[in-house]
């Protein structure tokens, strides 16, 4: 019987000692922890290529004027330049942006002055950039379809010739 009466003791006095370190240890009552996720999303990069180039077709100077070529790709003249429909094409530049879908962006295209187009010695300034869509475009479904004209100013007695030049158009993510 007494060694019931110890390990009885022992017993107690070992659930008594784990009670006493569980609750004399001190805890900060002001102190919570929580956790939080992390995510990341990657986005399609923007990407635009040439469809076509910017026809502003042939035509005959005189003395001189514009030609302009609207995002449709209608084609008008100023001033004396007698416009050639007979073996002449033109059109508006016509390129392909793609990206993330529903996404909108921003359209930077040159500025006044940048742009010449040369034969020889002989060049032709290309100003008033215009784009459909203009500013801004969305990329329905990642895709869309950007239409550039301008116009194409024309010196008295421009020496004919096949001009040439280049311009870049700029998207990028608003």
């Amino acid at each position: 019987m007494e060694n019931i009466r110890v390990r009885f003791k022992a017993v107690t006095f070992f659930v008594l000692a784990g009670f006493v370190a569980i609750l004399g240890t001190p805890s900060d009552s002001r102190a919570a922890t929580t956790s939080a996720n992390a995510t990341a999303t990657v986005v399609t990069p923007m990407a635009i290529s040439k469809n076509a180039d910017l026809l502003f077709g042939k035509f005959v100077a005189n003395t001189g004027g514009t030609v302009a070529i609207a995002t449709a790709g209608t084609r008008t003249a100023g001033g004396t330049v007698a416009l050639f429909s007979q073996g002449s094409t033109s059109n508006a530049a016509s390129f392909a942006v793609t990206g993330e879908g529903a996404y909108t962006y921003a359209i930077t295209l040159p500025a006044d002055g940048t742009v010449t187009l040369a034969s020889g010695g002989n060049n032709m300034a290309v100003n008033a950039f215009i784009s459909n869509p203009s500013g801004t475009g969305t990329l329905t479904a990642g895709a869309q379809t950007l239409l550039v004209g301008g116009t194409l100013t024309v010196s008295n007695a421009q020496a004919p010739g096949n001009y040439s030049g280049s311009f870049n158009v700029t998207v990028d993510y608003n």
